[in-house]
């Protein structure tokens, strides 16, 4: 009876505290950083420890990120989870929210009016995610007009140096990896990773003198994402020899940059189950392949 006593009271305590979090936090070492990046006002070096709730868990990880400041757009923080010794990384891109450019469009590959082209191309403070390739067909532009001998031309930055690209031809737009970011080098042309790239601009060029059009776009630099590259990109990382899991990319890839919703959208998917699952089985098929 006094046994009871005494672990009731105790196992009451426990409950409690735990259900503040104070037995929730979990060790992680920071491994890399590039740039400058801040957790909570204090930022992060090299070797630093943090003790923070389960980033395996995709509640906590939007929670978390919201603490960390980064310097520019291309920082990025890689941190050990000491206790299942595998890495998570956050990059800066994380803080901007992702964006489907087919919600501006209603899920139909057409853009049918200025209003929508410049909606598109115009996600303010978030980045335009692409599941997949696209072709976009535009319709009754006058603003945004490009035949002829005008031509839409994507440039951007990267690693940097400024590339530049040709995406539209009549009032057709190629959004492809190969069109959007490929380069040419000193080893002939490759495809860069679009996770990489910053400051997108559109411009109208003249195919013919190669000269800009007299007419500017109103439009923003932005950064624009395929779902591959910035998978590839997580899988990618290591140090030494641990990199990120399936979980780890899935909690970084949702919702920050696409949600379930545009994955049921654009592949006819009946629940949010069924794209989670198309989701995982895309990750692995990528980590496979290290």
């Amino acid at each position: 009876m006094n046994t009871y006593r005494l672990v009731f009271p105790l196992l009451f305590v426990l409950f409690f505290l735990n259900s503040f979090g104070v037995f929730s936090g979990i060790p992680y070492e920071v491994v890399m950083v590039r740039g400058k990046v801040e957790y909570s006002g204090q930022e992060l070096k090299r070797g630093d420890r943090l003790e923070l709730p389960d980033l395996d868990v995709a509640a906590n990880m939007q929670s978390e990120i919201k603490n960390i400041e980064f310097g520019s757009s291309a920082d990025v923080l890689h941190l050990l989870d000491m206790g299942r010794r595998k890495i998570v990384v956050v990059p800066a891109q994380a803080v901007r929210p992702g964006r489907d450019l087919m919600l501006a469009t209603r899920g139909i590959k057409y853009i049918r009016s200025d209003f929508e082209f410049q909606r598109a191309f115009a996600p303010g403070e978030s980045v335009i995610a692409l599941l997949s390739e696209d072709t976009l067909i535009c319709r009754g532009l006058q603003k945004y007009r490009f035949t002829g001998a005008e031509v839409l031309v994507a440039s951007f930055e990267y690693q940097g140096q400024e590339f530049s690209n040709i995406i539209g031809r009549n009032d057709t737009l190629f959004l492809t990896r190969s069109n959007l970011f490929g380069i040419e080098n000193e080893e002939g042309r490759r495809q860069i990773n679009s996770f990489e790239v910053s400051n997108i601009s559109l411009v109208w060029v003249n195919s013919e003198s190669l000269e800009f059009a007299a007419r500017q776009l109103d439009i923003k630099p932005f950064s624009l994402y395929f779902l591959d590259d910035m998978i590839n990109y997580f899988v990618a990382v290591r140090y030494d020899g641990i990199g990120m899991d399936r979980d780890a990319i899935y909690n970084m890839l949702v919702p920050n940059f696409v949600t379930e919703r545009q994955i049921q959208r654009e592949y006819n998917l009946l629940t949010a189950e069924e794209a989670r699952q198309w989701l995982f089985e895309k990750i692995d098929t990528a980590l496979a392949t290290q």
